[in-house]
């Protein structure tokens, strides 16, 4: 199995408002730990066990400590700041790799097996499977094991990007090999979306996913995996009460906080987001600015899609949102998972 995260000086959990890699504080108030900016070292966890609402646990895989430090599913949230170099090492004794989903990066460090970097171990005595060899970083071989390879790229564009292994990406993609990554403004600054955009007040990371729990007995795609049948719906990891109490997910602010969420739908349904019938403004997609945000009630989110959305909280009051996960042609919601918003 693969072998346990192990944390080291490159990994730095934050929280609450303040520039990356320490300084002034922004005003800006994080929910969530992440790692970076600059150096970040993963290791991958294949031993994960993630308890549902209903009590079942379901094994789980994960990069490093999982999300927010206090879960097996998402992965951790990687930062870095605009135009600054990003290095992201990743150590594992299966076979597994980064692939940096929406960001600008060269072929060498796309992390797709074959033609850019990945770490493994070799079966049946010597070399692992695949093409590219160790000019595009591969590791093999069991004298290797542990090894890492390094992504290296420049920050582009502030904004919400995320990752995921792309090694037998229908089973690791669902196992919870996927994460959320944000880049800050040039300066680090954590209270405003990009140079020039809005600023906020309090900061949401929402991973919209779901689990088929019989893939979860599995090690590798098959004949079992052909068809996806969610059975758990998430937000970040959490289903049920689970979600609508967690601290990462529920929305706290007073009146008139502007509260940004970047959503991320990591599942393999679309997914439509209700903030109990706030209005927000979308003012983002995958990582880039809207030319004309909009105002809305609610935002489908498709599987991959990243949207920027901001709530300014208004008067006293207690809501409750609400993603609904469809079919893929949006004709029958499938299943959902709610959380509170609160203002006080």
């Amino acid at each position: 199995m693969g072998n346990s995260s192990a944390k080291d000086g490159h990994h730095r959990i934050r929280h609450g408002g303040e520039r990356v890699g320490g300084g002034t504080p922004a005003g800006g108030a994080r929910t969530f730990g992440s790692l970076g900016p600059g150096r970040v070292r993963l290791a991958v966890d294949m031993m994960g066990l993630e308890r549902m609402a209903d009590g079942r646990r379901l094994r789980t895989w994960a990069f490093g400590s999982g999300f927010n430090n206090d879960r097996s599913v998402p992965s951790p949230v990687i930062e870095g700041i605009e135009g600054q170099l990003m290095e992201v090492s990743l150590s594992s004794m299966m076979p597994h790799s980064i692939h940096f989903h929406g960001l600008d990066v060269d072929q060498r460090n796309d992390g797709v097996p074959g033609t850019s970097g990945y770490v493994g171990r070799g079966h049946g005595g010597g070399h692992g499977g695949g093409h590219g060899g160790a000019a595009f970083g591969r590791v093999d071989g069991y004298e290797n094991l542990g090894s890492s390879f390094t992504y290296r790229f420049v920050a582009p564009h502030a904004g919400t990007y995320a990752y995921h292994c792309h090694v037998d990406t229908v089973l690791h993609f669902e196992m919870g090999m996927y994460g959320t990554v944000v880049i800050r403004p040039p300066g680090g600054l954590t209270n405003v979306v990009w140079d020039g955009g809005p600023s906020f007040d309090r900061e949401y990371i929402w991973h919209l996913h779901t689990f088929d729990s019989s893939w979860h007995d599995e090690t590798v795609s098959n004949r079992r995996t052909v068809r996806h049948r969610p059975d758990y719906f998430m937000i970040n990891g959490k289903d049920g009460a689970n979600a609508h109490s967690d601290p990462a997910t529920a929305v706290n602010g007073a009146p008139g906080d502007r509260i940004l969420i970047r959503s991320s739908n990591m599942g393999y349904q679309p997914a439509v987001i209700r903030l109990g019938g706030l209005p927000f403004q979308v003012i983002a997609s995958d990582g880039r600015p809207l030319s004309a945000p909009f105002t809305a009630d609610q935002q489908i989110v498709a599987p991959g899609e990243r949207y920027d959305l901001l709530l300014q909280l208004p008067s006293v009051g207690d809501w409750e949102a609400r993603v609904n996960y469809f079919d893929i042609g949006l004709r029958r919601a499938l299943g959902a998972a709610t959380t509170s918003i609160a203002s006080r």
